[in-house]
């Protein structure tokens, strides 16, 4: 694998100081441990002082303080190239980073603080959340993925994506990823007639909630719609009531009131066409009506 060159890698220097040339053996600091004791008096004393890697690097001489030197490498092969090891890679592997990449639409979740390209695990979109993006009605998630949450409708409460029409949903409804869910589904107000009169209907659709079924106005029955205030209606108990007025199919055409199927001698009567039978008027010439009333019947005319 081919990396970049680094500090931490054994090499060679050819060295140019003053003149003279020296060869300088430098240990790679990977090589180092991770602690290393170095006498802290310059005179030779046997105290000895741990020191980390930082202290190493932080004890490095300010290059100023020199003379600049000439440095070759001394490589194998003709191309040039220096193989060396990547050590974030390393790093990064350790402490549980080890994907690369994510797939079916998965996002990558921590990322490696040594190399960005490595991260720990591939986390679903809908952890995309900081606790304190999400609020009420919304819920945040028990778990995480990449640090991050999800911000969810309770689907016990807010269980309804669409109401039936004509229903509408009922209060504030829960977003969730670009869709509104709701607790309830209610008939909108203007639905407020049961139309469950005799012979009633509602008026366009209606609107069912709790089992009963609301419309927005009522009517009558096709055909109910004489009121019959000259003559009455032929059959009185059948009617549509609405707004407090009776409304029926048939209506007399006449008062039905003559019962003769003749006019009886004597008499002079009135012809009904509707029930064709005669109705007594009064009493014919030559003849009187008994006690000064008018007849109602042959036995009431006599002669003068």
């Amino acid at each position: 694998m081919r990396k970049q060159l680094a500090i931490g890698v054994s090499l060679f220097l050819l060295c140019g100081v003053g003149g003279k040339s020296e060869k300088i053996d430098l240990f790679p600091i990977q090589a180092l441990p991770l602690k290393y004791t170095h006498l802290i008096e310059t005179s030779q004393s046997q105290t000895f002082e741990p020191y980390n890697r930082a202290s190493l690097l932080a004890d490095l001489p300010y290059r100023s303080a020199y003379k600049t030197v000439s440095v070759q490498f001394i490589i194998d092969g003709d191309n040039g190239d220096i193989e060396f090891e990547d050590y974030s890679i390393i790093l990064c592997e350790q402490y549980g980073y080890t994907q690369q990449s994510c797939t079916n639409g998965l996002v990558p979740g921590n990322v490696c603080p040594y190399n960005s390209t490595y991260f720990d695990k591939c986390c679903e979109v809908k952890y995309k959340y900081n606790k304190d993006e999400c609020v009420y009605p919304n819920t945040i998630s028990g778990d995480s993925c990449g640090g991050k949450y999800m911000c969810y409708c309770d689907k016990s409460l807010y269980s309804i994506k669409q109401c039936p029409s004509p229903q509408v949903p009922e209060g504030e409804g829960c977003e969730e990823e670009g869709v509104t869910y709701f607790t309830n589904c209610v008939c909108p107000s203007q639905y407020s007639h049961t139309c469950d009169g005799v012979n009633q209907v509602g008026v366009g659709e209606g609107c069912t909630q709790n089992g009963v079924t609301k419309y927005q106005a009522c009517q009558c029955r096709n055909g109910y719609n004489l009121t019959c205030s000259d003559l009455g209606p032929v059959t009185p108990s059948d009617y549509c009531l609405k707004d407090g007025i009776k409304y029926y199919k048939n209506c007399k055409t006449c008062e039905n009131k003559c019962t003769l199927p003749s006019c009886p001698e004597g008499n002079v009567c009135e012809y009904e066409e509707c029930s064709q039978k005669y109705c007594i008027t009064g009493c014919a010439v030559g003849y009187k009506n008994l006690d000064d009333y008018w007849c109602n019947g042959a036995l009431r005319c006599w002669f003068k």
